[in-house]
């Protein structure tokens, strides 16, 4: 029996046009990024003919849902809130840009060395990977053998990528989609297999690269 995930990242935010790690907090959409969320929502009930959504689970924080609300719609299913989509939480270090966590807690270089490192309140590498994952596979597993659409963030599904189709978490930073890119993955007895990962084309001239969080 194959069981199929779709995984959709939120739009551009003000925070991400910024390179502001938000994680658990959140920001509006920039301009970009309600456009991405228009183009996506128009975009899907025909990506749809070809791969019908069976359900429709949602990250708590207010871009994914921002994100999934007119998608939803236009495929006429609700959204179910889901908290274990939630984005990579940094505790207290959230808020601040990517430049000043490199420099001034060498953040990434700490992560290299201990991917169990969890900033003051905030989650570790390891940790969120296992959530990421578990939460992703319990959603196929509540649902075998249809489709299972997931609005969620950048850092969860470049984790979830990276554990389900590459080297088990340590690559997950070449997964890490663009705002509003979709992927396809199918589950069956043999694992995970990768139908479409991280296509943007539906966005046209509003595509563009954004780090994860």
């Amino acid at each position: 029996m194959t069981s199929r995930l779709i995984l959709l990242r939120h739009a551009e935010t003000e925070a991400n046009a910024a390179q502001v790690w938000q994680g658990s907090l959140d920001a509006p959409f920039s301009p970009k990024g309600q456009a991405q969320v228009d183009a996506t929502a128009r975009y899907f009930p025909t990506f749809a003919q070809k791969f019908p959504v069976d359900h429709i689970y949602v990250s708590p924080i207010g871009r994914a849902q921002r994100t999934a609300a007119p998608t939803a719609q236009a495929l006429n299913l609700p959204m179910i809130v889901h908290d274990p989509l939630r984005e990579f939480n940094l505790g207290d270090w959230e808020g601040r840009s990517f430049e000043d966590l490199r420099e001034t807690e060498n953040l990434w270089d700490r992560w290299d060395r201990d991917p169990t490192f969890a900033p003051p309140n905030g989650e570790s590498p390891a940790s969120f990977a296992r959530r990421a994952v578990k939460a992703l596979t319990a959603l196929v597993n509540d649902h075998p053998g249809q489709t299972v659409l997931a609005v969620t963030h950048g850092g969860i599904i470049a984790y979830a990528l990276s554990n389900f189709l590459g080297s088990g978490g340590l690559d997950w930073d070449r997964w890490e989609p663009p705002n509003c890119a979709i992927s396809v993955l199918d589950r069956d007895e043999s694992g995970w297999h990768g139908v479409l990962v991280n296509s943007a084309a539906h966005l046209g001239e509003l595509t563009g690269e954004s780090l994860a969080v």
